[in-house]
């Protein structure tokens, strides 16, 4: 079989590293975090690459659901294999089984995302630059109302403390707690290598991405497998 894989950007670190422990040669396309801020540009990009694919069998996304950015992707060149995540983010926690608690009060970060082109930080300082300090931080607070606590994911991809600096720093903005907590990268390891059991979705070449591909939520209290709506 011969494979490429697209990929975001901010999994950078962590692809590179389960890459290296799979012993993977696939060629990989890198795409700008920036795409992140609209669903229907990200799509748009993501079919721009895959029509420009040729002589490949699987083309392997490393992206979650982003928003259903991957909603109506077609597989025009090669079949499409994704996880079945909702986000990159969820790729980077903890296995399913392991009942990782994720909840909807946490904001989470990794290297990835505070080196962004799109993190929280650089937008909060460009919309200092645009409204001031005072009000921005009353816009930005607005927006991250619903969080209490930020999480810095340690995946293993990189010196997590090298980065908590920066996480204290965007926490600042609306008083969150901040603290690290174990991620892991063992669905990148998989996306590279397979198994491609039920943590993936298989679009076969010539079919798209339709809603009952996507048609999973996660339990609100507990990150665990998907269940069917």
């Amino acid at each position: 079989m011969k494979n490429i894989i697209i990929a975001c950007r901010t999994l950078y670190d962590e692809l590179n590293l389960a890459i290296s422990n799979t012993n993977c040669e696939y060629p990989v396309i890198w795409v700008d975090s920036e795409y992140h801020s609209d669903p229907n540009r990200l799509r748009s990009k993501l079919q721009q690459e895959i029509d420009a694919q040729d002589g490949f069998d699987n083309i392997l996304l490393a992206y979650g659901f982003c928003g259903n950015a991957i909603l109506d992707l077609k597989a025009s060149t090669a079949n499409l294999i994704f996880p079945k995540t909702d986000d990159c983010i969820s790729m980077l926690l903890s296995r399913p089984k392991e009942k990782f608690e994720r909840m909807k009060a946490t904001y989470f970060l990794t290297k990835g995302w505070i080196e962004s082109s799109k993190s929280i930080m650089k937008e909060y300082l460009n919309a200092v630059s645009r409204y001031g300090e005072k009000r921005t931080r009353r816009i930005f607070q607005i927006m991250l109302k619903h969080y209490n606590k930020l999480m810095l994911i340690d995946t293993g991809a990189y010196n997590v403390e090298d980065y908590r600096e920066e996480a204290c720093k965007i926490s600042k903005i609306a008083d969150l707690e901040v603290f690290t907590g174990k991620g892991g990268i063992w669905m990148l390891e998989k996306l590279v290598a397979g198994p491609y059991d039920d943590d993936f979705i298989i679009i076969e070449k010539g079919n798209s991405v339709n809603v009952t591909d996507l048609g999973y939520v996660y339990d609100d209290k507990l990150f665990q497998n998907p269940t069917a709506i």
